[in-house]
């Protein structure tokens, strides 16, 4: 009869940590899949960021022929580069955009070329929201990741730490990431 208390308090013991273990891998696979979706959706926005670039650059062409500011475009999409650095990228030629805009009087005037500045405006905005949701569900991750007990179950996994979108990185030696 003690036998039998014992094992069932065995089993008992082992059903719960089985329920215990998929309980946490589901809240895990649950951040990934979070984390995935705003990555995937920064990346259409980007990609929509982008294709406004190249139009504004155009317009901007059309007005000031002489322009070789914007040669490194061209290249853009043929580089091999994670979201972080595209995203940099395109901040970097917005710059460009918006120091031009200020200075020539042809690009205020154009209704199409301002009507892509708002758009453009609008896209940085929800790109933001995006951003943020991303590093949010990336700190829970992460904390997932790292904190008693469900370490043990990322471990099983083989899961490492994600990077925030802003691609900074506090544990290695490169200090260029923390670019602002």
């Amino acid at each position: 009869m003690e036998t039998y208390k014992i094992i069932l308090y065995l089993i008992i013991i082992l059903v719960s940590l089985l329920m215990m273990y998929a309980v946490i891998y589901n809240k895990i696979k649950t951040q990934i899949l979070k984390i995935n979706s705003a990555e995937s959706r920064i990346d259409e926005s980007l990609r929509s960021k982008y294709d406004l670039i190249i139009k504004l650059i155009t317009e901007i062409k059309s007005v000031d022929k002489d322009n070789k500011d914007f040669k490194s475009v061209d290249n853009l999409k043929d580089k091999d580069l994670s979201s972080f650095e595209f995203e940099r990228e395109l901040t970097d030629i917005e710059s460009k955009i918006y120091t031009i805009k200020n200075d020539n009087n042809k690009l205020l005037k154009s209704s199409s070329f301002t009507e892509g500045w708002h758009e453009i405006i609008n896209l940085n905005t929800i790109i933001k929201g995006e951003e943020k949701y991303y590093n949010e569900n990336t700190t829970i991750y992460n904390n997932l990741v790292c904190k008693f007990p469900s370490n043990i179950v990322a471990k099983t996994m083989k899961l490492k730490i994600k990077k925030y979108f802003d691609g900074k990185d506090l544990y290695d030696k490169n200090i260029k990431d923390f670019k602002i």
